[in-house]
């Protein structure tokens, strides 16, 4: 009789250990999709592909005292980049532009040839040169050639609707554009004059360079 209890026994224990391995290793096949999707959630990274012929690049410059826009672009440019596809970063780190500053368009032919004549010949610029030395965490630094002069500026980049948006502020005296200015201003003397009589023509420039850019994948 004891030797029937026993198999018995045994025969429950083996039974209670199939059952528990089971719901162990069904509680730990349904784990494992939540760690992954938190992996991909936060360690993620978005690449995408540029569009070099799409590419625009933006001018603000500021006339009269209390500082009204004056805006225009380029016809002619060339963006390189070391990598045309990748994160953001990798596409923008190394690139480089250069713009014929004859291009200069501000949808006023009168306007576009005193520009060309007066600032910018005046200026020893008929090519304005940059390279991105740093772009990280939506902040970069770019080396800017005008006047033979170089000066490393800051800029701020971000993805705005498949479009990766640089922005910046030049001031031109950091290339010595004070008779450039002067020149221009003189030249156009009446037209930089605002309602309190001052002809003004301010040194600085909004740049905003916008570039298209493609999703194309997530890579962990």
């Amino acid at each position: 009789m004891n030797l029937i209890i026993m198999k018995r026994l045994s025969k429950y224990l083996m039974y209670l250990l199939m059952v528990y391995g089971m719901i162990t290793c069904n509680n730990s096949d349904k784990k494992l999709p939540n760690t992954t999707s938190n992996q991909i959630q936060f360690s993620g990274q978005q690449l995408y592909t540029i569009d070099n012929s799409g590419i625009s690049i933006l001018w603000t410059a500021h006339k009269f005292t209390n500082k009204v826009d004056v805006s225009g672009t380029f016809n002619t440019y060339i963006f390189e980049s070391k990598k045309t596809s990748g994160t953001v970063e990798n596409i923008l780190n190394k690139s480089k532009l250069s713009i014929p500053t004859a291009t200069v368009n501000s949808s006023n032919p009168i306007r576009d040839f005193k520009l060309d004549t007066y600032f910018f010949k005046a200026f020893n610029t008929s090519k304005i040169i940059g390279t991105i030395t740093k772009a990280k965490e939506n902040e970069g630094i770019i080396d800017l050639k005008m006047n033979h002069t170089s000066k490393k500026i800051p800029f701020t980049y971000a993805i705005e609707k498949d479009t990766i948006r640089l922005f910046t502020n030049l001031d031109l005296t950091y290339w010595k554009g004070e008779e450039a200015l002067k020149t221009l201003n003189t030249e156009c003397y009446e037209l930089h004059k605002g309602t309190d009589g001052i002809s003004k023509l301010w040194t600085d420039v909004d740049v905003v360079i916008k570039i298209p850019a493609h999703k194309t994948l997530i890579i962990n």
